[in-house]
């Protein structure tokens, strides 16, 4: 008998969410059937699952005991603010809603870095179950993966996405937009505007990201601004590079290359990084999304 498969952009929190309301309730329940043919990515769907149905439930769990204080203070607008986060979290969303209470910051920053941990840990790990089935040639389970490995990166990189997910930064020259895939490119006078846009996907738990550009031209055009802070250029030799240090918990970073006032570049790229004080490599393309 055939089946229906859920579409990508509903399948990682479906999956997680009867496996939490299994764990809430105590209920027996069937098994299904596996999402891929895949033995490596029904693992890492399975590592996906157990992670985030933890961390839903340790916050469900202490939103249930503040929601009591609160009701018993009579604090209606509180209460409702709470169970709207505890439906979040049922849901495996991010919690949006602006609690005050102090006694939650922690566990509210607690599953937020968990559930960004899982994605981008399960991200990594499709990425190899996608290199498998594709040499395999199943291209039915390799677009299955791929398609939840594209959610994956929509809701990691957390910004409005250039429709369907691209790999890339988004480089705009004057009035001009495309897709920049990393590599050396050549910049018109600095009498023309050029910036680059998006996210960069980190791999592992990272501690610092140093950036810099593998060919530079001139003095340094393009300042770095991650997460809303523009860094200084430090020296290294004769290439100069900046250092990152991602919010914790963090397996992003969104990243934003635009002009500085009085620079004359002329070459740019690729994008190189060194993670942790390790080597100095290319950034593969798979770890840029282009978003806006």
């Amino acid at each position: 008998m055939n089946t229906i498969k859920p579409a990508p952009s509903t399948l990682l929190h479906l999956l997680w969410g009867i496996s939490l309301a299994f764990w809430l309730t105590g209920e027996a329940m069937s098994q299904n059937e596996p999402t891929f043919k895949s033995v490596t990515a029904n693992r890492a769907q399975a590592r996906y699952v157990q992670t985030v149905s933890t961390a839903a439930k340790r916050l469900t769990d202490e939103l249930d005991r503040n929601l009591k204080f609160v009701l018993q203070s009579g604090a209606l607008e509180e209460a409702n603010q709470i169970n709207e986060a505890k439906k979040m979290a049922v849901a495996g969303e991010a919690i949006t809603v602006d609690l005050k209470r102090s006694g939650l910051a922690s566990a509210l920053d607690q599953y937020r870095d968990s559930l960004e941990a899982a994605k981008g840990q399960y991200y990594r790990e499709l990425e190899s179950a996608l290199r498998e089935v594709t040499k395999a040639g199943d291209l039915q389970d390799a677009n299955a993966i791929d398609g939840v490995r594209k959610t994956l990166e929509a809701e990691l990189a957390g910004g409005k996405i250039t429709g369907k997910v691209e790999n890339g930064l988004w480089l705009t020259i004057g009035n001009k937009q495309e897709i920049w895939e990393n590599k050396a490119i050549t910049l018109p006078s600095n009498k023309t505007n050029v910036s680059l846009e998006g996210v960069l996907l980190l791999t592992g738990k990272a501690r610092t990201v140093k950036l810099r550009s593998a060919q530079a031209g001139g003095s340094e055009r393009l300042r770095f601004t991650a997460d809303g802070k523009q860094y200084d250029f430090e020296m290294e030799g004769s290439h100069r590079y900046v250092t990152i240090t991602p919010q914790p918990g963090s397996d992003r970073i969104r990243l934003s290359l635009g002009d500085s006032v009085s620079a004359n570049e002329y070459l740019f790229g690729p994008l190189e990084w060194s993670i942790n004080d390790g080597s100095w490599r290319e950034i593969p393309l798979r770890s840029l999304i282009a978003v806006q």
